[in-house]
């Protein structure tokens, strides 16, 4: 008979925590994920300091796109506590593809148990749940004395941090039971039969009222109607956690360094690759839809878009802007004393206003731009970028922009396809997402006037909406945000 593990329910949320929209979506089913691993964030060893001998800290979070403000601040408290001597790994396990995900409570909830897998079936690694920070290093916690165990965990039925020696885990926990949807009941049963199981430290998973201040050395936000962040907005009915300014505190640490996970100087992975892919189809065309190079990226989309432009033209008295993506740009025309193929522009509708064109597929407009603009504009762009570079490319925006930034976000997959076979519309983001992610941008820079443009799909075509910024209600203790 299978082991019985009593729940500890103070931590559930109920259907009085429920808003509406959360029943009718509950039985919808989850996108399936498109990512063959992990994205990989490494924390080198700082520079002018002795590397320590000690194996790299490996860490595996389980996320998913509506945490983005979770999952940057939960990476950013190990920077702040990290051992400069050491190498530290973080695998963000998000939208992994192959896992059947029906009737998950997260968008990760399984994956958990293919980190044996993962991690090559070697050495050690902890998860996290992203709802989390770290208050110490989690190397005391990597490092720690396992005993006769294969796997530390609060309590036989929390798994939300785990050290676990892959080792011993990978001839138990299958990878492929994961991907099929076995039950949490599955795997706690052969963690107990093969006495796999050893008691983690309370103080590496204090879950809300257990947080204890200077004792404390992973904090887990665990009730989701208190999570801080509000992650849900839609579908639940939020209340002030006690102890939420310990998060915001990190958040407005984050903001003031203008921190993100990738950089311009140190993108992801996928944005390098992708870069490439838009080079080769920018000079050999789109041969799916029988488009030639010179009709492929043409920068033609900017004409749906020239008026609101010119409004916030007119409103910010701005006389120079950045095209940020701006393809081939097909929409300008030379500026007057600028060579004819020069990455300096006009457009007819915006008189007497000087344009930059960029664009690092398009080899005439990939210089990188030196200098500040009154404006920014990136018309159907960023759903063109690996999601772990959206917060850097809007950073990099805000930036250049002295006075607006106008953003164009298509909500829907493309027809076009890259070279590899992917979509060409990499993420696909409900219209709060892309809200959220200009208004971390947004407090990051502040000052700016921004507007939002999402694009989305109906049966009756294709349906612009616009929403401005900046937030309306900043961010600390425990306020809530749109």
């Amino acid at each position: 008979m299978a082991e019985v593990y009593p729940k500890e329910r103070q931590f559930e949320t109920r259907w009085h925590h429920r808003k509406p929209a959360y029943w009718y979506r509950k039985s919808a089913r989850r996108a399936d994920g498109d990512r063959d691993r992990p994205v990989v964030v490494r924390f080198d060893v700082e520079p002018g300091v002795d590397p320590s001998p000690a194996p790299p800290v490996r860490i595996f979070l389980g996320t998913e796109p509506e945490q983005y403000r979770a999952e940057r601040i939960f990476i950013w408290s190990i920077l702040q506590v990290r051992d400069p001597s050491r190498v530290y790994e973080i695998y963000l396990m998000q939208d992994l593809a192959g896992f059947d995900r029906s009737g998950w409570k997260t968008g990760f909830t399984k994956y958990r148990y293919a980190v044996p897998a993962l991690a090559g079936g070697q050495g050690r690694a902890i998860y996290n749940d992203v709802d989390q920070i770290y208050l110490a290093d989690p190397a005391e916690l990597f490092d720690m004395d396992m005993g006769d165990a294969a796997m530390l965990g609060l309590t036989p039925r929390e798994t939300s941090v785990m050290l676990l020696d892959c080792a011993a885990m990978n001839a138990h926990w299958n990878i492929d039971d994961a991907k099929a949807g076995r039950k949490h009941s599955y795997f706690r049963d052969i963690t107990h039969a093969n006495k796999l199981w050893g008691k983690l430290p309370a103080e590496w998973n204090a879950r809300d009222e257990e947080y204890v201040p200077g004792r404390s050395k992973c904090f887990h936000f665990t009730t989701l109607q208190m999570q801080p962040w509000h992650p849900f907005p839609h579908q639940l009915n939020y209340r002030a956690h006690p102890d939420g300014e310990v998060w915001f505190a990190l958040e407005r640490a984050a903001d003031a360094a203008r921190y993100t996970v990738f950089t311009k100087t140190h993108p992801s992975p996928r944005f390098e690759a992708m870069v490439a892919q838009y080079r080769l189809l920018h000079e050999r065309g789109e041969a799916e839809l029988e488009l030639a190079a010179a009709d492929t990226f043409d920068g033609h989309s900017l004409n749906k878009h020239v008026k609101e432009i010119a409004k916030l033209i007119t409103r910010t008295g701005a006389g120079t802007l950045l095209d940020y993506g701006a393809g081939k740009g097909g929409s300008y025309e030379p500026w007057p004393s600028a060579a004819a193929d020069g990455c300096t522009k006009a457009n007819p509708a915006w008189p007497g206003v000087k344009v930059t064109c960029f664009d690092p597929g398009y080899a005439p407009f990939a210089n990188s731009y030196t200098t500040h603009f009154d404006g920014v504009i990136s018309t159907d762009v960023v759903e063109h970028i690996p999601a772990e570079d959206i917060g850097w490319i809007l950073d990099d925006i805000f930036a250049a922009a002295d006075k607006f930034v106008f953003v164009v976000a298509a909500c829907y997959p493309a027809r076009k396809h890259l070279p590899d076979g992917s979509n060409a519309h990499c993420t696909v983001r409900s219209a709060d997402w892309w809200y959220g992610q200009m208004q971390l941008a947004g407090q990051r820079y502040p000052g700016r006037e921004w507007v939002l443009c999402t694009e989305h799909k109906t049966r009756l075509g294709k349906v612009r909406r616009h929403r401005a910024g900046p937030p309306v209600a900043a961010h600390g203790g425990t306020a809530a945000r749109a």
